[in-house]
């Protein structure tokens, strides 16, 4: 026999069973569920759906929110849909403005957009020896990952080379230190073209010297082994807004697999 609840007896009833608490909070949640059911089946478009997704990563401590999950795979996939969505959604938005006035161009004028967009850099930055160009052991494996990663997709891969401040030897191959970080991006770009298989195309070299120091205030050559660095940049732009074949589909194009 249900127990009773010790619960105040009003006027015309009787004791509450303590079973009946549990069900309103049971319906309660169930009516909660099918609320969130009808607003999903609203969301028509997919990044109306991706944003969603999103949201409720973050309340789960996917990336950011209230924490973030434990894990030693960091959830890179996911940063480069998310660069994917958001260079298909630019390019969704009409890039010709209607003027009313003619004007000297024109009712239409075109307009470009020169920026790279967002940017992402992928596997960190990776390293060299003062005044060299050769790769290291640990950066072509990190290297073979990163092709791994971006083989297949359509985003530009950018190649940017690092310098740290130093004077060069009178012996050294490079003219400065831009010209040395060039060959350093080079050397990167070659590896993921022969080793990783990557299109030649789809990768722009940056040369940036020492201009852009991450370790600031630092002279021995340990102290600067950050500057002396390459990064490797997944672009916003795609390869069909920059080359006339993008997906590949002529001969030369297709040793990307």
């Amino acid at each position: 026999m249900p127990k009773k609840c010790k619960c105040k007896k009003e006027e015309g009833g009787g004791d509450i069973p303590e079973w009946v608490v549990t069900f309103g909070d049971m319906m309660s949640l169930l009516l909660c569920f099918f609320i969130l059911l009808a607003a999903f089946s609203e969301l028509k478009k997919e990044d109306e759906y991706q944003r969603v997704i999103t949201a409720v990563q973050e309340a789960f401590g996917y990336s950011g929110g209230v924490g973030v999950m434990p894990t030693d795979d960091p959830p890179m996939r996911s940063m480069v849909e998310l660069l994917e969505n958001v260079a298909a959604q630019m390019s969704k938005e009409s890039k010709v403005s209607q003027a009313k006035d003619r004007g000297i161009s024109g009712k239409q004028t075109k307009v470009t957009r020169v920026h790279d967009g967002l940017m992402f850099t992928i596997g960190g930055s990776l390293t060299f020896e003062p005044g060299s160009t050769e790769l290291k052991s640990d950066a072509k494996d990190e290297l073979l990952k990163i092709a791994n990663l971006v083989r297949g997709r359509n985003n530009k891969i950018g190649v940017r080379g690092h310098a740290a401040r130093k004077i060069l030897p009178k012996d050294s191959p490079y003219r400065d230190l831009m010209d040395l970080s060039y060959y350093r991006a080079k050397a990167i770009a070659e590896f993921l073209i022969t080793e990783g298989g990557l299109r030649p195309e789809r990768l722009i070299l940056d040369a940036r010297g020492d201009t852009e120091p991450v370790a600031v205030r630092r002279y021995s050559d340990e102290g600067q082994s950050e500057n002396r660095r390459v990064e490797v940049i997944m672009l916003e732009v795609m390869m069909n807004e920059l080359h006339a074949d993008p997906n590949g589909t002529s001969e030369a194009l297709s040793r990307e697999g």
